[in-house]
């Protein structure tokens, strides 16, 4: 007793072929290895990090020749923010503004490298309200990557892999 009207047999379009399903694991395959190559790396956070600080030191920059006053990057362990330099000394960035002290995340650790402030003076750089900048670097490390941020005495902030 046939099943179908075509009888027992099955139409020859009935499922697929092997190459076929070859030609969609090959594919599955592809993608899943594009989404991993571009998946950001354990070190994400340390970078971001290290540009978010390099923009916060170019805007500081800018804006010492805007307000035509000094403005000086302050480091703590605890975090970085920035002071402006006032005729009664020397005074912290509101805390709401963008310049305003930020904690450094809990899975960071940064210090500074290279700076010609005194060895007792938080204030790692300066940027004065024709441009001038002294320079500085600090290095930031967590998640086992380094990243270094680099204040240039022209007032350009680069931020590179530290090896």
């Amino acid at each position: 007793m046939p099943i179908s009207a075509t009888g027992n047999r099955l139409p020859r379009d009935a499922g697929v072929t092997l190459v076929e399903a070859l030609t969609a694991l090959m594919i599955v395959g592809l993608m899943a290895g594009a989404v991993m190559l571009l998946a950001p790396g354990p070190d994400r956070d340390v970078r971001q990090e290290a540009e978010r600080f390099a923009a916060r030191a170019l805007l500081a920059s800018e804006e010492s020749i805007i307000v035509n006053r000094t403005i000086a990057l302050v480091v703590t362990h605890e975090g970085y923010g920035f002071e402006r330099l006032e005729n009664n000394g020397w005074s912290p960035a509101e805390h709401g503004s963008p310049l305003g002290f930020r904690a450094w995340p809990s899975n960071i650790e940064a210090r500074v490298e290279e700076s010609t402030a005194a060895s007792d003076d938080p204030r790692v750089a300066r940027f004065d309200a024709v441009g001038n900048v002294t320079p500085a670097r600090v290095v930031m490390s967590g998640a086992g990557a380094r990243w270094r941020v680099t204040i240039e005495g022209t007032g350009e902030v680069d931020v590179a892999r530290a090896e």
